[in-house]
Formats: structure tokens, C-alpha cells, sequence
């Protein structure tokens, strides 16, 4: 048994903030009670004298709110509820509702999250490994694939939903940490659907998060969530409005709410989608109608009428959503009043429920389910919670981020648990379905019109050399620049802090000469190949250092221009130091946080350098976003500070937020600084694929003379649309510079987050 937890520090996200906030008010439903627990107990007081009532929300994504509307008006006519059954988001709000939440905490809650945020797998970048944000500068950001033995070449659906894991088990365990769905302050069940049989599984037992994300996971949306040996998915597709399910648990009168979709008519069926949506629901109408038909005269139907104004999707009309449902269910005032306590007897209700509750108890015992790439002790080492611990939802919440964010994994959470009398936490932490190895792809592309450059690129990664998730890849680049890049990230040692990263390398590219009116002279082929080997060191998740030694060998030679002049090859042997650190939340179009990246480079004529020199370069970008307005400052000043630099090591300016004013690649020297100032406007209403207006101004040079880089420097700007499409970061704009040069701009990759050296 190990004694340690997984945690790390880091911003608490605004959601679980505002849901602290309501959850410092109401605490823990107790597990240490005996069998005939106190929620039972109260119960059974409850229900003296009276009919037993059942209610059972239907499905039906944002529609849903309307289930809050209907809990509120129940609340104010003090009608209780001993039963609950919830089918998908049915599933999610009777939960929150039987474990004690009320219809103002619920509104509360909903309004609180940002849906789309939730609806994205990938741990926020800041929070993720220096290795993770390493690929970034490698503009792999296209599709993954899985090869190998065992692996699924693609994700088992679009969103693997851990977001909204963490979600869902910070609200189940701040309130609850029953392993028995009859011992919450009110009995519930939640209904998902077997993906094999097709089949209705009604959940009475086991992790509530799970069985709450199990009822919700939308086939091809969500990827199916594994309980007791079952693949499961979203229970509407097997039974939308559980009427029977809330039945079977002893409800003698049932409250039914549906508040799924209608099917759409001929006219509106113009779309693939909208097909596929009509399949949907043609399944979840045909149970629904089937089990309504199976109500009596003494239950009551609620059927808030949605229509068009809240759809499946539009999270964002919650409080809508919640007044229509609210209407729908004074609509049944008259037969809702016959259940009616009276203030006394409801108070009595209420009290004993809400007071169901405890103050959290230690922790006793911590246990590992790893069926992951990496080792028991590289996860444990991510546990900051420690065996005789107070149990705290917060920091256990950031450990199962810091877990998740090593990446490749398709999930990580967590499940508080009791055993013989003990408060246990244990951890399940589940290797990505598409296995351990990947092929990668990504692109670049640039041009201003009067040249071009694109790169294919194409890789195989093998996360998996070691328990300490070290790493091989080979990545193959085509086009303008072609590339081949052997790469082994090596830890040595289960907290992930010492690595060594030796490399092999083959890259031709081209360097083109232009005169003072930005017409091309000459262009230039450089070849290279050679290796590196360094030893780093990672500290934490946003900072780390690596120190070597590179050798290589190439030529220089003429690929456009005067056929006279010579072929000049070289040879470089040099040390480096590089440190980064990293704590931008996006690379390409950044929102918040900082860059830093430090590079120093000395070739040794001891290591067979033909030239001597010492370069220096540094890059510093910081980001702040207030709603959809966005701010960055960047700073970028590569010099040569010793010697004179041959032409394959110069730098190079011009393109976009490079003195956008300038042509690709235009200006070239020993010297290069730049100021930038970005102002950028988040145009779409979706976060899922965000389009910006932007600009820029921008102040530089390139010189011979590292003194003159900003008492020669030019005025520059820019205007330009980003879009982050599917193939990558996309940015289309022009470009000023001072003197009356223009410039146009269109390209693929990687604009403000960061470069390689050539």
C-alpha cells in the first residue's frame, strides 16, 4: 500500500470555484453509518402516511436545464421526491438533486461552467509536461494515429470526455462518497445503453461519476465509458424517459419529464446531419412514446415545450431552458398540489436530507488501477496527498490534471471509496486506445506572394521505451525544406526531472538573397546533417534546461543564380546551453501566460568547428486576455556576440509578426531584434474553432551591428484574420513596414510561440 497521493499546484478553474463556493455550504453524505443507512432512515420517516413518489428525467443535452425549472416548482408547491432515475443529462441533474442539491444550487452550478472548455480533452497547455509543449515548436499539431499490436488506429469518439470526469467527481465527492446508490439522501439509479446488446443498464452502484458520464456518453461524440465488463453509452438511445426504472424502485406515483428532441420534418432533413440526428431520434421517440404509454392517471407528465428556442447544443441558453421548464411544470400545478406536504411535515423532509451529511475523514489507504504506459511510481510521484491526510477534493483534482496532462493516456481519475470501516482513495489511470505508438502529421506553409515555402511532415512516435514513458521519434519533412529527424528522449528517473535527448539529423533548406527593393538575386540550397547529444533537466511542468554538444557537416551551394560561384562546405562542432520556459496556454494564437527561451551556442575549433563565433538568442511573449479581447508583447533579440557568422547560421526577418512589413525570410545578418505589440478579437462564438482579427505593430532590424538593431529599426504592422483549422493555424493578412513597403501574407504554423535554430 502506498502512502503517498498525486498533486500539483496550479490555477483552480472557474468552475470549480464557483462550485466550492455553493459546496462550502453544504457538506458530505456520510459513509460511516450502519447498514439501514440515515438517508434510508429518513426516507422511510418521510414517506409515513403518504404514496412513495418517483421522478424520472429524460434526456435530451442542453434541454435538460428545463429539469431544473421543473425541481424549483416542486420545491415551492414542497412536493418531495423519494425516487429519482435520470437518463443522460437526466442522468447528470438527478444525481446533483439526489445527493441535496435544490433548484438554486443546480442554477447556480449550470451556469457556472463553460461548456465549451468541458467539451475539450486536452489538459490546458500550461498545465502540461515541457515534453508535451516541445512538440509545439515541431508544428505537430495534425492528426495522431495508432499502430501496433493492440492499438485503434483513431479515438474511440471525438471528446474522451475527462474534462467533464473531473467535473463530475468533484461534485459527487464533495457531497457523497457512497459506493451504493440507495444510501444518497435520495435513492437514484442512472440508465446507459450497451453498446454490444443494444440493451437498456440501469446503474444502482459503484463510482456515481462513472455511471453519470456512462448515461451522458453520446455514441461518436463521447467515447464509451467501461463498467462491470459492459461497454456503455448514452441511455437514451435504450430508454430516454426511465418511467419503468424509477418504478421498479418503489415509486407508487411518478413525476415524468421529457424533454427530448422531436423528430424533424421533410423539409428539414437537407443534411448528412441532420439524417443522423433523425436516426437518433427516431430510437430515443420510439422508447420514450412506449414507456409514457405506461403511465397512469395518478402520475403526472411534464413535456416543457422547447421547440427550437433550446436545442441539444445550446449549453448557452441554460437559463431559457430553466424558465420554460419551470412554466411546464405550474402547468400541472393541480395535480403536482396533491402531493403537497405541509410546511411542517415538508420542512421535516428537507431538514432530514440535508443533514445527512459529515465532515470529511482522513485518508486510510491509497490505491493504484494503472493500465498505462508509465510505471506505478512515475504516477504515484504525481500524488501530493499523503495516507493520515484530511481527504481534499481540490488537490486531488489537481493530481489527476498533472496525471492527465503527461499525455497519451485516455483517461485519469479517481474514486473515493470505504472498505472494512476506511475512507480510500484509488486511482485509475487507462492508456490511450490508440495504444502507445503513433504516426504523427503536420504542415507549414508560407508565402507573401512573390515566394513560398510548404513542408509535409510526417512521423513515428513510440512513447513507450521505458516505465518512465521515454520516447523514440523519427519525423520525415517534405517540400520546400525536407528534413529527417531521429530523436530519443531518455529519463532517468520516475519523477521525470533528468533526461538525455541525443538526435541525428538530415535537412536541406534554401536561403534566398534579396536586393533593396525586395527582388530575388540568388537562392541558395544548404545542406546538413549531423547529431546532437545533451543531458537537460525538467523543472516542474513549465521550465527546463539541456546542455550539449551538436556536430555537423554540410555545403552551401547554388540552387538559382550566377553558375560561377562555388560550392562552400563546412563543418560545425559547437556547445549549447538552451533553457525554456513555457507557460503560454496556446503557442500559436496565445491567450494568457509567458515564453521565455534563452540559446546560447559556441563553436570549438576542438570539436572540428570551421569558423568562431558565439550566438545568442533569446525570445520573451507574454499574453492576456480580458473576455474575448486578447493582448500580447513579445520580445526577440538574436545576436552574434563574438566573431563573424557564416551565412548558414545568419539570422533571418520578414513575414508575419517577423517585421511583417517585409517579404518571407527578406532580411538576413548577424543580428536580429524586434518588439512586438498584438492586439487580437476572438470573433466565433465557439471556443471549439476559434477565428480572430488581429493586429500588430512592430519595431526591428536586422544589421551588421548588434548596437544598431533598434537605432536602425523600421516601424511595422499588420492586419490579419487566424483561424485554427483542422490543418493547423491559419493566418491571412497584410503587412506595412516604414518607407511605404507592403506586404501580403498567408500561412500555416507557427507565428508567435517560439522557433527552432536552423
Amino acid at each position: 500500500m502506498y502512502s503517498r497521493s498525486f498533486g500539483i499546484g496550479g490555477n483552480t478553474p472557474r468552475h470549480l470555484i464557483s462550485i466550492n463556493r455553493f459546496f462550502s455550504l453544504a457538506s458530505i453524505c456520510s459513509l460511516l453509518l450502519l447498514p439501514g443507512s440515515l438517508a434510508q432512515a429518513a426516507c422511510e420517516r418521510a414517506q409515513q402516511d403518504r404514496p412513495s413518489i418517483g421522478l424520472a428525467l429524460g434526456g435530451g443535452g442542453a434541454r435538460g436545464a428545463a429539469h431544473i425549472g421543473v425541481i424549483r416548482v416542486l420545491e415551492q408547491l414542497n412536493v418531495p421526491v423519494d425516487y429519482v432515475a435520470g437518463t443522460s443529462i437526466g442522468s447528470l441533474v438527478g444525481a446533483l438533486y439526489s445527493m441535496g442539491m435544490d433548484a438554486d444550487e443546480l442554477e447556480e452550478l449550470l451556469g457556472s461552467l463553460d461548456w465549451d472548455d468541458l467539451f475539450k480533452d486536452q489538459t490546458e497547455r500550461e498545465n502540461q509536461s515541457i515534453r508535451r509543449k516541445s512538440d509545439d515548436i515541431k508544428a505537430l499539431y495534425g492528426p495522431k494515429f495508432g499502430v501496433g499490436e493492440g492499438s485503434q488506429l483513431v479515438q474511440r469518439g471525438a471528446i474522451r470526455g475527462q474534462k467533464i470526469n473531473f467535473l463530475f467527481e468533484t461534485l459527487v465527492k464533495q457531497r457523497s462518497q457512497v459506493s451504493r446508490f440507495d444510501d444518497l439522501p435520495i435513492p437514484y439509479r442512472a440508465v446507459a445503453t450497451d453498446l454490444v446488446t443494444g440493451r437498456a443498464v440501469v446503474l444502482s452502484e459503484g463510482d456515481l461519476a462513472a455511471a453519470m458520464k456512462a448515461s451522458m456518453s453520446v455514441p461518436g461524440l463521447f467515447s464509451p465509458v467501461t463498467l462491470g465488463g459492459k461497454l456503455l453509452v448514452d441511455g437514451g438511445i435504450a430508454n430516454n424517459v426511465p418511467i419503468d426504472v424509477v418504478r421498479a424502485m418503489g415509486a407508487d406515483i411518478v413525476i415524468a419529464v421529457n424533454v427530448g428532441t422531436g423528430l424533424s420534418t421533410r423539409e428539414e432533413l437537407d443534411s448528412v446531419l441532420a439524417v443522423v440526428n433523425q436516426l437518433t431520434n427516431i430510437l430515443t421517440n420510439s422508447n420514450t412514446e412506449r414507456n409514457i404509454a405506461t403511465l397512469s392517471e395518478q402520475d403526472i407528465l411534464i413535456t416543457p415545450l422547447l421547440g427550437n428556442i433550446v436545442t441539444s447544443a445550446s449549453f448557452d441558453k441554460a437559463g431559457q431552458g430553466i424558465a420554460i421548464g419551470y412554466d411546464a411544470a405550474l402547468e400541472a400545478r393541480e395535480k403536482l398540489q396533491r402531493l403537497s406536504l405541509g410546511p411542517g411535515e415538508y420542512g421535516a423532509y428537507r431538514s432530514a436530507l440535508e443533514h445527512c451529511v459529515s465532515a470529511p475523514g482522513p485518508i486510510h489507504f491509497i490505491r493504484l488501477e494503472n493500465n498505462s504506459r508509465f510505471s506505478d511510481r512515475v504516477i504515484l510521484n504525481r500524488v501530493s496527498l499523503e495516507v493520515g491526510d484530511e481527504l481534499d477534493i481540490d488537490t486531488l483534482e489537481a493530481n489527476i490534471r498533472d496525471i492527465y496532462g503527461l499525455g497519451f493516456l485516455e483517461s485519469a481519475r479517481y474514486e473515493v471509496i470505504r472498505e472494512n470501516g476506511q475512507t480510500g482513495i484509488v486511482l485509475y489511470v487507462k492508456q490511450d486506445n490508440r495504444g502507445t505508438q503513433f504516426i504523427e502529421t503536420g504542415l507549414t506553409y508560407a508565402t507573401d506572394g512573390s515566394t513560398s515555402e510548404i513542408n509535409l511532415k510526417l512521423g513515428y512516435l513510440n512513447t513507450a521505451l521505458d516505465g518512465f514513458g521515454s520516447e523514440f521519434r523519427l519525423l520525415t519533412q517534405v517540400g520546400s525544406n525536407p528534413q529527417l529527424l531521429l530523436e530519443v528522449n531518455k529519463y532517468f528517473d520516475s519523477e521525470l526531472r533528468w533526461f538525455t535527448r541525443p538526435q541525428l539529423f538530415v535537412q536541406r533548406y534554401e536561403l534566398t538573397t534579396f536586393d533593396s527593393d525586395g527582388d530575388a538575386l540568388y537562392t541558395n540550397w544548404v545542406d546538413r546533417y549531423g547529431g546532437t547529444l545533451g543531458i537537460g533537466r525538467e523543472i516542474g511542468r513549465h521550465a527546463a534546461v539541456l546542455a550539449g554538444i551538436s556536430l555537423y557537416s554540410g555545403q552551401v551551394d547554388v540552387a538559382i543564380g550566377p553558375p560561377d560561384i562555388e560550392r562552400q562546405p563546412f563543418d560545425v562542432g559547437e556547445y549549447f546551453v538552451s533553457g525554456v520556459f513555457d507557460r503560454l496556454d496556446d503557442p500559436y494564437f496565445p491567450g494568457r501566460g509567458g515564453f521565455l527561451k534563452l540559446d546560447f551556442y559556441q563553436p570549438e575549433g576542438a570539436l572540428g568547428a570551421d569558423d568562431d563565433y558565439q550566438q545568442l538568442l533569446f525570445d520573451g511573449i507574454a499574453a492576456h486576455s480580458i473576455g474575448r479581447h486578447n493582448l500580447i508583447g513579445s520580445v526577440r533579440f538574436y545576436q552574434t556576440v563574438r566573431g563573424d557568422a557564416p551565412d548558414y547560421v545568419q539570422f533571418r526577418a520578414g513575414g508575419f509578426a517577423n517585421l511583417s512589413g517585409f517579404l518571407y525570410n527578406q532580411l538576413v545578418g548577424e543580428n536580429f531584434g524586434m518588439v512586438l505589440a498584438g492586439y487580437r478579437y476572438h470573433v466565433a462564438g465557439s471556443g471549439l474553432l476559434p477565428a480572430y482579427l488581429g493586429g500588430t505593430i512592430e519595431y526591428g532590424a536586422v544589421v551588421p551591428g548588434a548596437s544598431d538593431v533598434f537605432r536602425e529599426g523600421l516601424l511595422n504592422g499588420s492586419l490579419y484574420f487566424g483561424y485554427r483549422s483542422p490543418i493547423g493555424p491559419v493566418y491571412l493578412g497584410v503587412g506595412a513596414a516604414q518607407g511605404g513597403r507592403q506586404s501580403f501574407f498567408l500561412g500555416i504554423g507557427n507565428a508567435f510561440g517560439g522557433r527552432d535554430r536552423r
